[in-house]
């Protein structure tokens, strides 16, 4: 596979967006810009999110209000790579404990599994959702004491915020993993899971881009391809990580820069 330096011009790049795109609703500065000359150079962007909660219907509309072109087939999500996954382990129409957002519902349709509240059912999928509260994780824990099978979306522990991280799908599924006294079978980066999805969807040859790396980096090493981390999300400069985020990985990423807008150049130079 290519290296820094070394990179085909086919090469997929395969962008996260909390934090890489946009900070809850309002884009970083650039970075319509940024996608958009990848774009005109020919470059193909993918978009590959831990994010649950919206579907790629949701993401691709959230992108064309910055001015960016997609396509939902474009987007690719740790709410899919859940549903595939419990759709190779339980039977056709199984009922699915949805604890989690719309993302997941409608990922669960689509693979032909049925999306419930309550009750008995063959899986639970944890999620990130804002309405997480006791009583969802009193039905999932209930759930999965009577056998269902347990999966997560991600583990990543905060969701990077406009203003601070905030609790993530980690946090969620750590709740109910406690309260149930299981643990999930995670389908997102840097899961096997989703490493299937990359290569189904994209092909063998892409530039994993993001802000994590421990999601975006590992998800890197696990399809050996090149990590492009920006600092524009949950990883900082300076090695601080008290307020949630991560440090500077040793040793350092293929490419490194302050946000997309600076990243892009670097990878059309590449």
């Amino acid at each position: 596979m290519p290296r820094f330096g070394e990179m085909a011009v086919s090469a997929v790049i395969c962008c996260d967006l909390d934090g890489v795109v946009w900070l809850g609703p309002e884009p970083i500065p650039g970075s319509a810009a940024a996608l958009t000359a990848l774009g005109r150079a020919g470059r193909r962007v993918a978009y590959l999110t831990n994010n649950s909660s919206r579907t790629p219907a949701a993401v691709v509309s959230q992108l064309g209000a910055m001015g960016v072109e997609a396509q939902e087939a474009d987007v690719l999500t740790s709410a899919q790579s859940a549903a595939h996954l419990i759709a190779s382990l339980v039977a056709p129409r199984g009922r699915v404990l949805a604890c989690a957002g719309e993302g997941v519902r409608r990922a669960l349709e689509d693979v032909g599994l049925r999306a419930i509240d309550t009750g008995p059912a063959d899986a639970v999928v944890v999620g990130y959702h804002a309405s997480f509260d006791y009583d969802s994780i009193d039905r999932a824990a209930t759930a999965l004491r009577g056998g269902a099978l347990f999966v997560a979306t991600n583990l990543d522990p905060t969701y990077p915020g406009p203003e601070r991280p905030l609790p993530g799908a980690g946090s969620l599924v750590a709740a109910v993993a406690t309260a149930a006294g299981r643990e999930p079978r995670v389908a997102g980066k840097p899961a096997a899971p989703m490493a299937a999805l990359v290569r189904a969807r994209v092909g063998d040859d892409g530039i994993i881009v993001g802000d994590r790396p421990s999601t975006d980096g590992a998800m890197a090493r696990v399809l050996d391809w090149p990590f492009a981390l920006v600092l524009s999300g949950v990883t900082r400069a300076d090695g601080d990580s008290s307020g949630g985020g991560e440090t500077m990985p040793d040793p350092s990423p293929d490419f490194v820069a302050a946000d997309l807008a600076a990243l892009v150049p670097q990878l059309l130079a590449s």
